[in-house]
């Protein structure tokens, strides 16, 4: 899977969800939208007119009905202010295929946007699919399940992806090569059968902000051939 880093123009796509978008888009393409910057709440600007204000961290929205649409040049203010952030130019959305977005701070702490094309592919039965994306403020880092390391030296703003079998596993983060100190977690994460759990670190090291969001992908799951009885395979016809 590819990650890409693209200018913080298609945050200020959020504005632009109409209702008169075309209902083809919709069904080719699913695109949302995070914001992943703490404490930096912003409007968005075309035009000179505020069309998409007080966005604030944590939130998410659905940009799929603009899938395949070019948006022009466009600002992203502080909230409330005529500050620009951000001049951003003329920015194409994919027009198929499903990705996340999200404005978040790169390495060093300055603010910018991530695209990244979330997996899709199907899921043996009995696993869940756990993607941990590295788009903090922060170096490089381990992400420990159960005390072990299961990805090592991710770096912003890169993945790691898995496929795990059903149940809950103590997800903690660590400088990489390091056991401590733990910078984010311990934290459950419950692994279920069919769907691909997606985890962002956000925020900042340095500035004591360091967390999570998290958003799932359900429905990407195969139906089992057998089922194990501990006797003989019993056909499921469960779809």
């Amino acid at each position: 899977m590819r990650t890409f880093v693209t200018r913080i123009a298609v945050l200020a796509a959020a504005a632009l969800v109409v209702l008169a978008t075309p209902s083809a888009a919709q069904e080719s393409a699913r695109i949302h939208l995070i914001h992943g910057i703490p404490d930096t709440p912003v409007d968005v600007v075309a035009g000179g007119e505020v069309v998409f204000a007080d966005f604030q961290f944590g939130d998410t929205q659905d940009l799929s009905g603009l899938a395949g649409q070019t948006l022009p040049g466009l600002t992203v203010n502080a909230a409330g202010t005529d500050t620009v952030a951000i001049d951003a130019g003329d920015t194409a959305l994919p027009a198929s295929g499903n990705y996340t977005i999200i404005a978040h701070l790169d390495a060093e702490g300055t603010p910018t946007l991530a695209v990244f094309e979330n997996d899709t592919s199907a899921i043996a039965a009995g696993e869940g699919r756990v993607t941990v994306r590295h788009t903090a403020a922060a170096p490089a880092v381990d992400v420990l399940a159960n005390g072990e390391a299961a990805f090592t030296s991710l770096s912003n703003p890169n993945e790691a992806s898995a496929d795990l079998p059903v149940g809950t596993i103590s997800a903690s983060v660590v400088p990489a090569g390091a056991a401590d100190p733990v910078v984010i977690g311990p934290a459950d994460l419950g692994i279920t059968d069919g769907t691909s759990l997606i985890v962002y670190a956000v925020g900042s090291l340095d500035a004591g902000s360091l967390t999570v969001l998290t958003e799932s992908i359900d429905g990407l799951g195969t139906a089992p051939t057998a089922v194990n009885t501990g006797n003989s395979p019993v056909t499921d016809d469960a779809g």
